[in-house]
């Protein structure tokens, strides 16, 4: 028997016992006139009335099912909305202008899902400590100086749960870090002295 059939199967025992005591019941009523005009009516009533009782319960329980279902996928939908949300806002300020990313303080992006991005602007001389807040194993050194051959803008991957190796940039380049692990990471930067 599947899972599902197994859930319904005894909710449905016990709404059948009810209801077949509750006609047993009824039967034995007085305050109601009972019809013996035809012996076979009552009975044929009462099965029909069980069927009908049965049918009800079964749709009941067919409409929670679907209700239960209905609220996790509306949960599911609402967490995916969320994430969507988050990853929106995430990569709106990890990708924002590069006078908005200028490394000025110890700062850090938002987690980065595959595929993300990070993006920080080096304009002072010095060294720059980069690491993953989760995977604190994750770093890499970022030197900042004048006379560095790679200035201008620099694209690094994130891969493997690792950065790239150490760089020396000049002053003023762009670095950008795209996620490509499945894991989410993100940049955090500590100036160094």
């Amino acid at each position: 028997m599947k899972k599902t059939q197994k859930r319904l199967f005894f909710p449905l025992l016990l709404l059948l016992v009810f209801t077949v005591l509750l006609v047993g019941c009824n039967a034995n009523d007085s305050s109601e006139p009972a019809d013996m005009s035809d012996g076979d009516t009552e009975t044929t009533e009462t099965a029909e009335d069980t069927m009908t009782n049965e049918e009800e319960a079964t749709e009941e329980t067919e409409t929670e099912h679907d209700q239960e279902m209905d609220h996790e996928e509306a949960t599911e939908e609402s967490d995916q909305e969320m994430n969507q949300e988050e990853t929106t806002d995430d990569t709106e300020s990890a990708n924002g202008t590069e006078e908005e990313n200028v490394v000025t303080e110890d700062v850090a992006s938002p987690l980065l899902a595959q595929g993300e991005t990070a993006v920080f602007t080096f304009q002072e001389e010095g060294i720059y400590n980069i690491h993953c807040d989760p995977h604190p194993v994750m770093k890499m050194t970022v030197t900042v100086e004048e006379g560095a051959e790679i200035e201008g803008s620099i694209e690094l991957d994130i891969a493997d749960y690792e950065f790239s190796e150490d760089i020396t940039v000049a002053p003023g380049t762009v670095v950008t870090w795209t996620n490509q692990d499945s894991a989410r990471h993100n940049v955090a930067i500590e100036i160094g002295e």
